[in-house]
């Protein structure tokens, strides 16, 4: 595999102890021999249920959280064998834009000083040498230069994700990481935001790992898409492709619960029944059978394997749509 990120085999169990025999009391397991690239400007959508592991991958990404197993190469190095220092000095490299701008925000301190800091701990770069650059970032992202004074509560929330934004961009990174960065937008604020997002990308270069549950933002935004259930990719491929011709049953009921903005086309709502199983009690074989409407006999005793196809799509299925 080669491309700027590249996640190969990596696995996430959180566990608890118990407080005098320090026997473990349980395991979860939240990610399941995940594996997938990044290239250079490209945006790689990740959709699933809420509890399906998608905002555990994008800490494992970050390493904000070790993976228990396998590895995350970034331009080469791989990020879990890196010493403190190192991660420091990579991090530069691989910002993050949170999913609530009303909290990744912190309310005391003034938008420069939010922005400076980034330079500070990546830099060393003081505030009074950091405004240039402040100035210049507030301006791409579209805010005025006086929010340098301002505090975020005198910002809407289209206008705090715009700030959060600045701050991923200021250290002038080459990867993204964005965790459901629009959800809590209304959707003509979404729009813009998702507008600002692509003009940077083609002005910059940059590589995004878009997290969503919003089909129609994957379709509109992303350039290949990730379909997560209970810890596993299901089906990946490129985003017109899979959405046009699914061929996992999951992949299949995403697309088809999704509202389709045109009242000339008729749609059949096929809606999924049942809830997403706990990670900490996952079902016997393929984890989605309890709720497929293909299962069969093999389903229920046997995992299936992620098989590639001629079309740079793969899917995990034992009975696959035709």
């Amino acid at each position: 595999m080669t491309g700027l990120l590249i996640v190969d085999g990596m696995g996430k169990t959180f566990g608890s102890k118990r407080f005098l025999s320090m026997k473990p009391a349980y395991s979860v397991t939240a990610l399941r021999n995940v594996s997938f690239t990044i290239a250079k400007g490209e945006t790689v959508g990740v959709v699933g249920e809420s509890g399906c592991g998608k905002s555990t991958l994008a800490r494992c990404v970050l390493d904000l959280i070790t993976p228990t197993t396998g590895s995350v190469l970034f331009d080469g190095t791989d990020l879990t064998a890196l010493d403190p220092a190192s991660k420091r000095k990579m991090r530069g490299r691989i910002q993050m834009i949170f999913q609530d701008p009303y909290s990744s925000l912190n309310g005391k301190r003034t938008i420069g000083k939010t922005l400076a800091e980034p330079l500070y701990v990546h830099q060393g770069v003081k505030f009074k040498d950091a405004l240039p650059r402040i100035h210049a970032v507030l301006d791409e992202v579209g805010m005025p230069r006086s929010a340098v004074d301002k505090y975020p509560h005198e910002f809407s929330g289209g206008q705090r994700q715009r700030i959060a934004i600045a701050r991923a961009l200021i250290l002038e990174p080459d990867l993204i990481v964005a965790d459901e960065s629009v959800s809590a937008l209304d959707v003509s604020v979404q729009a813009q935001v998702l507008l600002l997002l692509r003009r940077i990308q083609q002005e910059r270069g940059l590589s995004y790992l878009f997290i969503t549950h919003d089909l129609g933002v994957v379709r509109n935004f992303c350039d290949r898409v990730l379909v997560m259930y209970l810890g596993s990719i299901v089906e990946s491929g490129p985003v017109g492709e899979l959405l046009s011709n699914p061929k996992h049953p999951y992949t299949k009921s995403l697309r088809d619960a999704a509202p389709i903005p045109d009242v000339g086309k008729r749609q059949s709502l096929a809606l999924l029944e049942g809830e997403i199983p706990s990670p900490a009690n996952p079902p016997s074989g393929c984890a989605f059978h309890p709720r497929c409407p293909r299962a069969s006999e093999i389903c229920l005793r046997e995992a299936p394997a992620l098989q590639a196809t001629y079309d740079q799509r793969s899917f995990a299925c034992h009975n696959p749509e035709d």
